[in-house]
């Protein structure tokens, strides 16, 4: 028998294994017809079953309409609700704001100008200040490596003690003007002037006569101590005087204590 005979026969005893497979796949029972109709028990069951399923449906659809309004009351509410805490922030904000400014004109008329209030002003740091004085530019050592070559809070510290003890009137730091409750910290590796960093080169600024403060601050402990520092560990500076040094007023923050006066009793 050839090769194509037997692929002949093969395809015919598929196609009859399939026929049978077809014509016995229905149990024998679907194929008998069932000529009695359902009876009045199935047909009272079914018709049960379709009652209460639409009674399940009416009461849904009822218990919805009747929760919707309590449901609007409710967002009404809650609407009306915010609207009233809004109106009374609004309420409370203008009355901070009137306060504000209230506060603004007692302390206008409170201050009278007279002979020391000026100067009052300008040792308090309350005003911006402008005139003769000079300028310290100080930055670490230019070798990374260097040990001691970093400049520090305490550098700084000691180099703005030394303006004061020499005569100076005012004084800021990168910008930022000193007043008796200013702080000079490290933070890390950076240095915080009123809790604010600066960088370097660092100017120090200082109002006062330039040849008197220069030569009291080179003469004195500080210059001193940054002349050695500088030999010793690389750290850098120079001083220059100028006609027209321009320090800022310290922030509000700055100016404000909480500190009260002790009362002692008399006896």
């Amino acid at each position: 028998m050839s090769e194509r005979t037997e692929e002949a026969s093969s395809v015919r005893e598929a196609e009859s294994i399939l026929d049978r497979l077809a014509a016995t796949a229905l149990d024998d029972d679907y194929y008998v017809a069932h000529d009695t109709p359902p009876g009045q028990v199935s047909r009272l069951l079914a018709g049960v079953a379709v009652a209460v399923f639409a009674l399940m449906i009416t009461v849904a659809a009822v218990q919805t309409r009747i929760d919707r309004p309590a449901t609007e009351v409710e967002r009404n509410a809650l609407i009306e609700n915010i609207r009233v805490r809004e109106d009374l922030v609004a309420n409370k904000q203008e009355t901070v704001a009137g306060l504000q400014g209230e506060i603004a004109d007692l302390q206008a008329e409170s201050i009278v100008d007279g002979p020391g209030t000026e100067a009052l002003r300008v040792a308090a740091g309350s005003t911006a200040v402008a005139g003769p004085g000079v300028e310290l530019t100080v930055e670490s050592s230019a070798n990374e490596d260097r040990p001691g070559g970093q400049l520090t809070d305490s550098d700084v510290q000691l180099i703005v003690n030394g303006l004061w003890l020499a005569g100076a009137e005012a004084v800021a730091v990168g910008g930022h003007r000193l007043t008796s409750t200013s702080a000079i910290r490290s933070a890390g590796e950076a240095i915080t002037v009123n809790y604010r960093s600066v960088t370097e080169p660092l100017v120090i600024a200082a109002i006062g006569d330039p040849d008197s403060l220069q030569n009291q601050w080179e003469q004195g402990p500080s210059g001193r101590y940054l002349a050695a520092r500088a030999e010793a560990d690389g750290i850098r500076f120079a001083v220059r005087g100028s006609d027209d040094v321009e320090l800022p007023a310290a922030p509000e923050s700055r100016l404000t204590v909480s500190a009260e006066p002790l009362r002692r009793s008399v006896s």
